[in-house]
């Protein structure tokens, strides 16, 4: 009788004692809880790493740490992403989905193949079919490239009709057509000066001439010969 005494007396102090220790745990369990994955989704020609270093989370961090905010700003300093979302989940993973931009052009340069963005800045993409872009080869100019994306985003026609394009100081732009035909193009009132050749184009002017310089405004030499290839 006396041990049943004993058992009745002791037993919901053992189990309140369980329930706390069980309770410091899960307490304990909570606050140390961590990021355990981390995943980008839709990638197409980067590299995850490449996003992973960009990104101030890390595997292993404080679940409690995250902030969508500093995370909003890593990814929006990324110029090879267009625009993103991100879930953090309970259980601590972290999936991120991302669209990649759209190269504007390759660069060649000393036998070396990269793609810029309108800017001139160079993308770290890979695998990427290079034919269906512009190429620009020898020196940027990021200033120059820049108003000339500008004009060639208003005149989408003319820019679908170029193979290649060279910038020179003493020139401005060498544009190689597809149809192997060579424009100079100023560094000034460029969307003008484009817009002359295609009525030269739409007109009884055009002989199946393959070259046009048109660097001095409301002056065009002509010739049947492509000249740009000669230099």
């Amino acid at each position: 009788m006396r041990k049943i005494i004993i058992l009745i007396i002791f037993c919901p102090t053992l189990l309140l004692i369980f329930n706390q220790k069980k309770l410091t745990l899960n307490i304990d369990q909570y606050f140390e809880k961590k990021i355990v994955k981390i995943t980008i989704h839709n990638l197409k020609h980067l590299k995850q790493d490449f996003i992973l270093q960009k990104i101030s989370y890390k595997v292993g961090q404080s679940f409690w740490d995250f902030k969508p905010k500093k995370l909003i700003f890593d990814l929006n300093q990324i110029k090879e992403v267009k625009d993103f979302s991100f879930k953090m989940e309970k259980d601590g993973m972290l999936n991120i989905y991302i669209n990649e931009v759209t190269p504007f052009m390759v660069w060649k340069f000393s036998n070396k193949v990269n793609f810029i963005n309108r800017n001139g800045e160079l993308l770290r993409m890979k695998n990427i079919n290079h034919k269906k872009l512009i190429t620009i080869e020898g020196n940027l100019n990021s200033n120059e490239l820049e108003k000339l994306s500008i004009t060639l985003d208003k005149n989408s026609d003319f820019k679908l009709l170029i193979n290649k394009i060279i910038y020179q100081e003493n020139i401005g732009w060498k544009v190689f057509l597809k149809d192997n035909t060579c424009v100079y193009l100023p560094k000034e009132k460029i969307d003008r000066v484009i817009n002359v050749y295609k009525k030269i184009k739409e007109s009884s002017i055009d002989n199946n001439y393959k070259f046009y310089d048109m660097r001095v405004l409301e002056r065009v030499y002509l010739n049947t010969k492509n000249k740009c290839l000669i230099s």
